[in-house]
């Protein structure tokens, strides 16, 4: 099933009023979101990127590779960032320093403890006052740990996470590749087709005396709000029917749409632009009086529709749309 936030989603990409669905970084906090998509989804959707990321893997959207973040291996946040750290605590709080090396006593220490405070030098060490030339000091650069006051050549390289600020070694960060996201030409024509079924029932139900509205959120008895893909309602008759659109409605959707309607005091009526439901959708739509119909690729409604065993050895409408555009 496309929820009615997914379906408003993909509306805004095929009247163009948004071209794609970009991911935003924050600068200080590293999370990734996708705010125009996440703004047309409801609380029941999940996530933008798993929304986009399940309508792309049914070849409905397109994927452009945008970049890359690190996701913290402990915490779970995103946008974990690049840092150096000592390899013998673990610290982050590294300085590449000039160390100083006095020859004569052996003691080594960074080039600012060997600067006298009246100028010149002086081994912290051994207290000898060393000579302007430094002849006799050897240098060198390390980096040094302001936390452990270790030396060493080469920090490890890490990843921050800047929510919990562990670190990890790049390998243990968990990568998430960031895309675009638009619709595909298949994935319009399908979008189309979800759309002319939900409009053709306004109509109907509008004909017939009915309030109709799409895509629209209702409040049933119990308090919960239900977005839905099409309410109507005859006050004069006192009877309400609430819709879903459906490419290949399986149990669980025929399920949803009863207990919603049940909510709604409303009669369930599911459409399949697929033209086909699963045995136990049909079972379940004879038993708790949910009506299907079918639609198609035009819009146009009907009450046949075939039942099978199994709908997902039939081809989705996304690969007959596909299969059309391909054909001379």
């Amino acid at each position: 099933m496309v929820s009615p936030g997914k379906l408003t989603a993909l509306t805004a990409l095929a009247d163009g009023s948004t071209p794609e669905y970009e991911p935003t970084i924050d600068p200080d906090t590293g999370a990734v979101s996708y705010p125009e998509a996440a703004r047309e989804l409801h609380e029941e959707d999940p996530t933008a990127f798993e929304a986009l990321e399940s309508l792309a893997n049914r070849d409905i959207l397109g994927k452009t590779f945008e970049e890359k973040v690190y996701v913290c291996p402990g915490c779970g946040a995103e946008g974990m960032q690049y840092t150096s750290a000592c390899p013998g605590c673990g610290s982050a709080y590294t300085i590449e320093t000039e160390l100083f090396e006095h020859l004569e006593c052996g003691h080594i220490a960074p080039r600012t403890e060997f600067e006298a405070s009246a100028g010149g030098f002086v081994c912290p060490g051994c207290e000898a006052t060393l000579d302007d030339s430094l002849e006799n000091v050897e240098r060198g650069t390390r980096h040094v740990c302001q936390d452990c006051d270790s030396y060493f050549e080469q920090p490890e390289h890490g990843l921050r996470c800047r929510e919990c600020t562990d670190i990890y070694v790049p390998s243990e960060g968990r990568e998430r590749v960031l895309c675009r996201y638009s619709l595909t030409d298949t994935g319009r024509r399908w979008v189309e087709t979800q759309l002319a079924a939900r409009e053709s029932l306004v109509e109907m139900l509008t004909e017939r005396g009915f309030d109709a509205t799409a895509n629209i959120t209702v409040q049933g008895d119990s308090g919960t709000e239900h977005p839905v893909h099409v309410f109507a309602e005859d006050e004069l008759l006192d009877s309400r029917i609430v819709a879903a659109v459906h490419e290949r409605p399986d149990q669980r959707d025929a399920a949803e749409l009863r207990d919603v309607a049940s909510d709604l005091d409303a009669r369930p009526v599911m459409i399949t632009t697929l033209g086909s439901v699963a045995t136990s959708v049909a079972s379940l739509a004879e038993r708790d009086d949910l009506r299907i119909l079918s639609a198609g690729t035009d819009g146009s409604l009907e009450r046949e529709y075939e039942v099978t065993d199994d709908p997902r050895t039939t081809q989705s409408l996304v690969q007959r749309i596909a299969s059309a555009v391909k054909q001379p």
